[in-house]
């Protein structure tokens, strides 16, 4: 229940800076504020200071600034003696601004809010190579594992997102991605080697799952623990082991396993199962071992009875090694492999069983479900077989170089990019190119508000700052009783110099209404839609 609380405690937040922005305009602009209230409908809570009575209200779904004279009926009710302190007789630019306050608001405190985010990520995940794609630019190039990227195209590196940051700007451009030179650290010698690498042009999905094209050099942060399989018979070692120790060396990282036994050893202390046991070996016996090691994350370690992955032929202690020709080297390219998979297209997997290389070919079972968040499909696999990899390998973290740089920088990105995404989803939904049935009202607000806390206050705070966008940017659309409406009134007034008359006013306002109500009614809809297998219990 205290997570609902915490839901309903965000909104308010985003309502109260909104309403704010009006009532401290209109302070500033000699506007008599009648009432300020967090809520509608009948008050809980009230009290009065000045000339404002001050409103916590039983329904928490917004909240409203009430001026004196604001209103066609208000206005034509104004006396002689209140036009100095009425709304709808300010200049028609002060009531502007009095009108976009609000959204301003959002928006601004967004970005205040993201300041408060980035002191979250004054430390992030280090710059450590901890995979390098076999056959990609970075490997040809000789860019290893462990290895700690210090600087691109002579701009320094300390974070993994400092990488991003710097391939983002490369474009690509004219159908390509240029040359660039990449220092690293080198992790066993601590030497600095110098690496010049022209990136390949990738993809990704955004938000709306348009494809996005950047260069990519090869490179990814997910830490490989030292589980090792093997493609020949290597006693006393057994598929599926997590070496802790060579020679008294503790390993925490399948790099440092490969390096360390590259030369004679002894000693292997392994984690089998859940007993912890030494093994021993003479030096022959480590004579070609690195050539015979893989990682052991694709391996298959439990299958669901009569699941997809059994019916298929796929056994547990089967380590999964290709799909139609392209290599897997976590579980995620295995899943994203089959997801993407052409209608009727086949899947041939090849795996090692018993050391040895074998092949099945199988139709994978892929499915499409509505995203419960933006109404777009999601294709699902059927598999039901689960991979041993162990995503829970603590990542090496440094501080940034330069963080109160970043904060601001951090701030700005994050209010434009999902200001922009904003702004491009209602474009989306006006084209049909997102269904209508990903329009969410406060149950979606609420649910999404409550997983936020529920993750931490970060999140929360992030959640707070997008949502207060949203609010302010939906408030400046043009349509009438909304703020953007009441922007585009007087500012026709302000440039024409004519008035509106009072009953057209009155027609324009109805009519916004209806539609706000036809939009919310739509909305909650949606929403007991979206969640009534939840209320159901199914």
């Amino acid at each position: 229940m205290h997570m609902y609380i915490f839901a309903v405690l965000l909104l308010g937040i985003v309502v109260f800076i909104h309403e704010l922005g009006h009532f401290l305009f209109a302070k500033l602009f000699n506007v008599k504020v009648l009432a300020f209230s967090l809520g509608f409908g009948k008050p809980i809570v009230k009290w009065k200071k000045g000339d404002t009575e001050y409103r916590i209200s039983m329904i928490p779904l917004g909240g409203y600034v009430k001026m004196l004279g604001e209103g066609p009926a208000a206005e034509q009710a104004i006396t002689e003696e209140e036009i100095p302190f009425s709304y709808s007789h300010k200049v028609w630019w002060q009531k502007i601004i009095i009108a976009a306050a609000g959204a301003v608001f959002n928006i601004i405190s967004a970005f205040f809010v993201f300041i408060l985010i980035s002191f979250y990520n004054y430390t992030a995940p280090a710059s450590v190579v901890e995979f390098v794609n076999p056959g990609s630019p970075a490997y040809i190039a000789g860019i290893e594992e462990g290895d700690i990227i210090t600087e691109i195209s002579g701009k320094p590196v300390s974070v993994w997102e400092d990488i991003h940051s710097r391939m983002s700007r490369l474009g690509p451009k004219d159908g390509k991605c240029p040359e660039i030179e990449i220092k690293v650290q080198k992790v066993f010698t601590g030497k600095t080697e110098s690496y010049r690498v022209t990136p390949d042009i990738g993809s990704y999905s955004n938000l709306f799952g348009e494809p996005v094209a950047r260069c990519e050099i090869g490179v990814a942060r997910l830490p490989k623990n030292a589980a090792v399989a093997f493609t020949k018979e290597v006693p006393p070692f057994k598929n599926g082991d997590i070496i802790k120790s060579v020679n008294g060396v503790e390993i925490d990282r399948f790099y440092q396993l490969k390096h360390v036994m590259k030369k004679p050893f002894s000693s292997v202390k392994v984690l089998r199962g859940e007993k912890t046991i030494t093994l021993e070996f003479s030096p022959d016996d480590t004579a070609n071992i690195n050539g015979k090691m893989i990682h052991a994350g694709t391996m298959i370690s439990k299958i669901d009875d009569d699941s997809f992955s059994r019916d298929a032929g796929f056994l547990e202690g089967d380590i999964i090694r290709s799909i139609n020709g392209r290599e897997v080297h976590f579980p995620y390219q295995f899943y994203s492999i089959l997801r993407n998979l052409k209608e009727n297209e086949s899947a041939e997997v090849e795996f090692i069983r018993d050391h040895s290389i074998q092949t099945i070919t199988f139709s994978p079972s892929v499915t499409e479900e509505d995203n419960r968040y933006t109404g777009l499909k999601d294709r699902r696999v059927s598999w039901g077989a689960y991979f041993s990899f162990d995503y829970e390998i603590p990542e090496v973290m440094a501080r940034r170089i330069s963080p109160f740089a970043y904060t601001f920088k951090y701030a700005a990105d994050q209010t434009i990019e999902v200001t922009e995404t904003t702004l491009k989803g209602f474009v989306y939904l006006i084209t049909g190119k997102l269904p209508a049935k990903s329009i969410g009202g406060p149950i979606m607000i609420f649910d999404i508000s409550k997983k936020a806390a529920e993750a931490g206050f970060k999140h929360f705070l992030f959640v707070l700052a997008v949502i207060s966008i949203n609010l302010g940017i939906i408030n400046l659309f043009p349509v009438p009783i909304l703020d953007g409406g009441h922007i585009v009134m007087y500012a026709f007034e302000g440039i024409s110099g004519k008035t509106i008359p009072l009953s057209v006013k009155e027609k324009m306002l109805t009519v916004g209404l209806v539609l706000l109500l036809m939009l919310m009614a739509f909305a909650i809809f949606n929403d007991f839609s979206r969640y009534i297998s939840v209320f159901m219990g199914i």
